[in-house]
């Protein structure tokens, strides 16, 4: 297999390449999103040392989030995350989306570092949602995983029911002129995951404020 690289990150051509290329999508509509929302954004990612944003020090680096948002007096981090879908977990009976922790980690040292709250933002294509969370908030009753294994390692899992939430629906199609990405049918489903019906959240207005966050 043939291995491709871009800005210094080393990428497999198959299906390796086409998260990434999906990933850049969610990145950029929820760049527009939130410009919808009246922010300014200032993207990090895919700078020219090595693919992904850092805080550098004398010996030491620090992973930063994808973008900086500013805008109606405040400015955050925010961190884009795109998914097929969110997973049920059986034992804790909730809607769960989890990271790496090694990434996790890296974003409670930028906001530490810079004092600027960070954010996580989850595309989650089958419903067609950006679910929006304080790091704060959504590592309140998160697990962490270390003995979890997938390819990109070690997760932590935070409660869907943590994040505000946007239907991308409810915008009229000329407000945002990005395509949203199909979802990844999974490969595998837990027996408790087939065929179970989604639970139904509160919409969130677009200017719904929470700390000033509109």
């Amino acid at each position: 297999m043939k291995d491709l690289t871009l800005g210094g990150l080393k990428l497999a051509t198959n299906s390796w390449m086409f998260l990434f290329k999906r990933g850049l999508q969610g990145e950029a509509l929820v760049r527009e999103w939130l410009k919808l929302r009246g922010f300014y954004v200032l993207p990090t990612s895919l700078i020219s040392n090595g693919g992904a944003p850092a805080l550098e020090a004398f010996l030491n680096h620090v992973i930063a989030s994808d973008i900086l948002v500013a805008g109606h007096g405040r400015t955050f981090w925010a961190e884009v995350k795109t998914y097929s879908r969110s997973t049920w977990n059986q034992k804790r009976q909730r809607e769960e989306h989890g990271i790496t922790i090694k990434s996790w980690i890296q974003y409670l040292e930028g906001e530490k570092i810079t004092g600027i709250p960070g954010y996580l933002y989850i595309l989650q294509l089958n419903e067609k949602k950006i679910l929006e969370g304080s790091l704060k908030l959504i590592e309140i009753g998160s697990v962490e995983m270390p003995d979890h294994h997938p390819p990109s390692g070690p997760q932590i899992f935070f409660d869907v029911n943590r994040f505000n939430w946007y239907n991308l629906d409810t915008l009229e199609l000329g407000q945002l002129n990005y395509p949203i990405p199909d979802p990844i049918p999974a490969k595998t489903m837990r027996p408790w995951e087939r065929e179970r019906i989604l639970p139904k959240h509160r919409q969130l207005p677009l200017d719904y404020e929470h700390g000033k966050h509109i």
